[in-house]
Parts: C-alpha cells; sequence; structure tokens
C-alpha cells in the first residue's frame, strides 16, 4: 500500500473509519504512541454501547495516516459515522430481542474464501499473504483484487443493511475532497469496498440512502490493545489471526525464513528445548523446498510451521503451541500518550497504575503482597476497589500460612476493562470516591442480610469508609427485622473474617464489633 501511496502522490487520504475519530488521528504518530492499540467509540451515557478499531504496525490505515503525517498533506476518517451507526444498532437489537429467530443462520462474513478454495489453499488468510502480502507488484495487485472483489459482490451480495450506508457516506466524503479542489484522492479501505467507490452512483441517490438516520452522541479515546486481541472481528473490520508473522513479514520482507525459524528455535531453548544450529538449518532448507514444490514465491507461514514441527519437533504437533503463541500471534501490548484524552476516572487509574509502579499486561502476572508494607496494601486496596465494581483485573487466590497480612493475586487485562471504567465514571472522578458511590448505590438494592454482608466482605479490604458506614446502617436494618435464625448466622461469619484484617489494614472494626454483638445475642435468643 506504501508502494503504491508512492506511486500515486495523492494530495489527500481518506481512511476508512469513523469520522468521529478524526480528532484522535493527530496521536498516531506521537513518539510515545506504541501499537498495537485500539481506537475506542462508546454512546455518551451508555458505555457498553461501544465499539473497537484496533490498530498495530503493519495496519493499512495506520500506515495510510502516518504518510499522509509525513508528507503534510490531510488525512481524513471517511466512514458512516458511528452517531448514526450506533443507533442504528440500538434499534436492531430492541427489534431482535422482541422477535427472536432461532433457526436463522449466521451470514458468510468471508467471501474471499471462494476464491481461496479454487486456488487449492487452506484458508483466506494463507491465499491473501500469498496473493497480496507477499506480493512485488503492488499497482497489480490492487487493480486485480478490485476485479475479484466485483465478481464476488455480483455472485454473493451482503445481506448488511448497513453496507449500502457505510458506503453512500465514503462516496459523500470523496465528493467533498472533489468540492475542496482536491484532484488526486487515494481512499484506503477494505476490498470489499473498491468496486462501490470506484463506480459511484449520483449524488441523489446517496443523499437519499444518508438521510434521515437515527442519532446518538459518541465519544472517542484511545486505549492500549494486545496481539492476541488483533484476531478478533470488531468495528467494521475483519481480524488477524497470525499478528506476529505479520509483524515479521512488515518489518523483514525478504526473510527466506532463516531469521523467523531463529526465532523460532529461541522461543523452543527458552521452554528448555534442545535445539541445535542444525536444525535450524534444515528447517529453513524444508521451508524453502516446500515454496518450490507449491509454486510459490516465497515461503509463508505455513511453510515455516510444517518444517517447523518437521524437524525441530520430530513431527510432534504438541510443542508447536508454543510457538503460536509467543511468536505466530505475539506477545505486545501497546502503550497510549500521557495525555491522551480520557475520562477523569480513566486518569486516575492511570496514576494510581503509575504511582505503585503496576503495569497492565495480557500475560496472566501472579502478584504477591505483604499488606505490613505501605505500597503493597495500597495495591491490594486498589485491586479490592476495582474488583468491587466488576473490573476483575485481579482474581484474589488462596495463600498458603496462618497469618493474614499475606495476598495473592492472579493479574489479566483486557481492554473491555476500559469499558467499564468509562461505564463507572458517571459514579466519581477517582476510584475512591466512584467505588464508594458504587457500593451506596448497590447497597440499597439488596433485600436479604446475606447480600449485605458479603458487600461487607468486599468493602471493608477496599478501605471504603462512606460506602461501608452505609452498609452497616443497612445491615443493622435487616438484621433487627430479620428473624430466620440460620440467616442471623450465616451473616455472623464474614462479620468476624472481617475483624481479622483490623491489625493488618489499620481499619477501624468498632462498628463491625457492635452489630456484631448485636447479632450474636439475637441468634442466641432464638436458638432455644
Amino acid at each position: 500500500m506504501l508502494q503504491a501511496l508512492e506511486a500515486l502522490q495523492p494530495d489527500i487520504v481518506l481512511v476508512e473509519g469513523p469520522t468521529e475519530g478524526q480528532e484522535m488521528i493527530q496521536w498516531v504518530n506521537h513518539p510515545d504512541m506504541k501499537p498495537p492499540v485500539a481506537l475506542l467509540a462508546y454512546e455518551t451515557g451508555n458505555p457498553q454501547q461501544a465499539v473497537f478499531y484496533p490498530f498495530t504496525f503493519f495496519s493499512p490505515e495506520w500506515n495510510a495516516i502516518l504518510y499522509a503525517q509525513k508528507k503534510g498533506i490531510p488525512v481524513r476518517f471517511a466512514d458512516m459515522p458511528l452517531t448514526h451507526w450506533l443507533a442504528r444498532k440500538n434499534a436492531k437489537l430492541a427489534e431482535s430481542s422482541a422477535q427472536l429467530e432461532p433457526d436463522e443462520k449466521p451470514v458468510n462474513r468471508d467471501p474471499f474464501s471462494h476464491l481461496a478454495r479454487i486456488s487449492d489453499f487452506d484458508d483466506t488468510e494463507e491465499w491473501w499473504e500469498h496473493h497480496f502480502e507477499l506480493n512485488e507488484n503492488p499497482i497489480e495487485a490492487f487493480d486485480a483484487l478490485t476485479d475479484a472483489v466485483k465478481a464476488l459482490r455480483e455472485h454473493f451480495p451482503s445481506t448488511d443493511q448497513d453496507e449500502p450506508i457505510r458506503e453512500a457516506f465514503m462516496r459523500k466524503a470523496i465528493r467533498q475532497a472533489q468540492r475542496e479542489m482536491f484532484t488526486n484522492i487515494a481512499f484506503v479501505c477494505g476490498a470489499w469496498h473498491a468496486p462501490a467507490l470506484a463506480n459511484m452512483p449520483t449524488q441523489k441517490e446517496d443523499d437519499q440512502l444518508t438521510k434521515n438516520l437515527p442519532k446518538v452522541k459518541v465519544e472517542t479515546t484511545w486505549v492500549p490493545w494486545t496481539n492476541d486481541r488483533l484476531s478478533f472481528w470488531s468495528g467494521y473490520g475483519a481480524g488477524v489471526e497470525s499478528p506476529g508473522w505479520y509483524h515479521h513479514i512488515w518489518n523483514y520482507p525478504k526473510d527466506d525464513g532463516t531469521r523467523w525459524l531463529s526465532k523460532t528455535a529461541e522461543v523452543f531453548r527458552n521452554n528448555r528445548m534442545d535445539i541445535s544450529s542444525a536444525h535450524i538449518i534444515e528447517s529453513v532448507r524444508l521451508a524453502n523446498a516446500l515454496t518450490s514444490l507449491r509454486n510459490l514465491q516465497r515461503p509463508g507461514l505455513k511453510e515455516m510451521t510444517e518444517s517447523t514441527q518437521t524437524v525441530m519437533c520430530m513431527g510432534d504437533a504438541l510443542p508447536l503451541s508454543l510457538v503460536y503463541k509467543g511468536l505466530i500471534v505475539g506477545t505486545e501490548m501497546g502503550e497510549i500518550p500521557e495525555g491522551t484524552p480520557q475520562v477523569p476516572l480513566q486518569q486516575d487509574f492511570e496514576k494510581t497504575l503509575k504511582s505503585l509502579r503496576l503495569k497492565i499486561s495480557d500475560q496472566g502476572k501472579i502478584l504477591k503482597l505483604d499488606l505490613r508494607e505501605e505500597n503493597d496494601l495500597q495495591k491490594s486496596i486498589l485491586l479490592h476497589r476495582l474488583v468491587l465494581m466488576g473490573i476483575t483485573w485481579g482474581d484474589a487466590r488462596q495463600t498458603s500460612g496462618k497469618g493474614t497480612f499475606k495476598e495473592e493475586w492472579e493479574l489479566y487485562w483486557k481492554p473491555e476493562f476500559t469499558i467499564s471504567l468509562i461505564e463507572k465514571a458517571a459514579w466519581g472522578n477517582t476510584l475512591e470516591s466512584a467505588a464508594n458511590n458504587w457500593l451506596v448505590q448497590m447497597a440499597g438494592g439488596v433485600a436479604n442480610l446475606a447480600g449485605i454482608t458479603e458487600l461487607v466482605e468486599k468493602a471493608i479490604p477496599a478501605e471504603l469508609k462512606a460506602g461501608t458506614d452505609e452498609l452497616m446502617k443497612r445491615l443493622d436494618q435487616l438484621a433487627a427485622s430479620t428473624s430466620d435464625t440460620e440467616m442471623l448466622m450465616q451473616a455472623f461469619i464474614p462479620l468476624v473474617r472481617i475483624t481479622k484484617y483490623g491489625n493488618v489494614r489499620q481499619t477501624d472494626t468498632e462498628m463491625i464489633a457492635g452489630i456484631m454483638e448485636a447479632l450474636f445475642y439475637r441468634v442466641l435468643a432464638n436458638l432455644p
């Protein structure tokens, strides 16, 4: 794509992407922006209605934006505005919940599989890799691809009701650029849309498709993303099954397999498998032999993987899982620059992470805490507050020993937690205030003693005084109106556990002790 842009020398670049993300484009070439990242767009006041647009080092859209910024020419997102797309999505969800059709079959989302099959490739990604990613004649490749898509669209018309509207908006962006006197317009989009942009209908037809659409208010931000999440279908686009491999051929387009298979050997060695230089040499030879037999230009991922299994793994497929996770998919996690537009609660979360020297990661890290140490205690408080708000970045594990000063957590970050943070932003601008307000709101919705004591048990280690005070008042009310002795006894147990934190967390347990005493005598009175 970059070679094609250099040949065309456009005076403006349009990119398939939500128009609401236009202000976010300026952050793409920031020195602290490290892909993979995602543009997160969400409905204001309803963050669960959201969509991610992932980008990484080799993403065409990402490189198109960087190209335009480097050349000093305008670059614009030019897809259907999400203000309409999310509003239509809400309407569809409401309609589908009213009229459930369990026998409806999913639409084929991969029409290119037909081209892969008739070309004797096992799957679409392999076909695409050899015809386009490894193709050294870019202009010819784009022309051939446009012709192929035109045939596919004629034989396999899409059933997506939004597609004609989206393409009408794309064409409107082209007309707008023409009105502004741009004469050499490049549009970077998914291959499926190319014929619809090359043969434009009248403006009147497009205006008919785009008028009177519903609207919602939309906000956007950048969030860190992960390599394994790049394989997901998200936003308007498809996922990438092998981001680690594509990152490699992006950096080393002429690699005959030597670099990749050397990296493969390193992965195995790090996992205590004996791999010699001879293994690498023979693997490279086999990969290139397979390439010749299959009449391919260069060895692809399939040839690399088959030679790895045959030579390094002695025919065993099981060790390939190490290569798949560590190399083919990759373990990259992105970073976004400080100062990127965020809601206040996100900013407080980032600030807290920095002060506690914690980093988010999707690799599954075990964190052992000694609550007698102030920094560890604050980490524990943070994790307990997040869990209370439904953001389960940390999963508490059992620890050995009898002391209450140790905690162990398994940390695993999911990008969706960002949506949860944005969702809780309405409850406060800091984690402490948001968690307190969220706790009070939850307490008001609990009608039984067991539920309240469970909340109290979660709230005490989170050190949420205002919320806990309200919980204790609610607990006292429910205990006074409960005659069920077994329920009173069950409520007593977590309160006893809570008191164990008193000497480690410096938690004021005086109120808890008072309620424990009241519960104790109520139980005694009822037992006979």
